[in-house]
């Protein structure tokens, strides 16, 4: 229980919000090049890799003549996502909390890990079975 009680203090006293990056799909792109992104401003090639689940290499090969200017459009690996976290500052996690109809398979995908990732992150979660209102530790990193 002191675990949960140190998440929430920690939820609700020093989490920043992140919100993801969107795209716009590209429906006559290949599948390797399925949308683009408009850089803002604090973006760079990391956080931007970390909220598409790309990394740094895949970006630059996908945009090869780009530099981080505002306002420029970027290739990225684009899909829908509609999950967002509670960033922990200085970190690359983040707290996320679970709502109806979320499943551990879902909310994975939409953090770029995989479920046994979140289980390691949340031992309180037992055999994969979370419910609404749990807060989750997840990967947060894009922010």
């Amino acid at each position: 229980m002191r675990f949960n009680n140190n998440l929430s203090l920690a939820f609700f006293f020093s989490v920043a919000t992140a919100f993801r990056r969107t795209c716009t799909y590209d429906t006559t792109a290949d599948n390797d090049v399925p949308g683009s992104y408009t850089i803002a401003d604090n973006d760079n090639w990391s956080n931007i890799a970390a909220d598409f689940c790309s990394n740094i290499q895949q970006l630059q090969t996908m945009n090869s003549r780009a530099s981080m200017t505002v306002g420029q459009t970027l290739r990225v690996p684009c899909r829908t996502r509609s999950r967002d976290c509670g960033k922990i500052p200085g970190s690359g996690y983040g707290y996320y909390t679970v709502v109806d109809g979320d499943n551990l398979q879902l909310i994975a995908r939409d953090f770029c890990a995989d479920i046994d990732g979140l289980s390691l992150l949340n031992p309180d979660v037992k055999d994969y079975k979370i419910t609404a209102g749990m807060v989750l530790q997840v990967p947060c990193s894009w922010n």
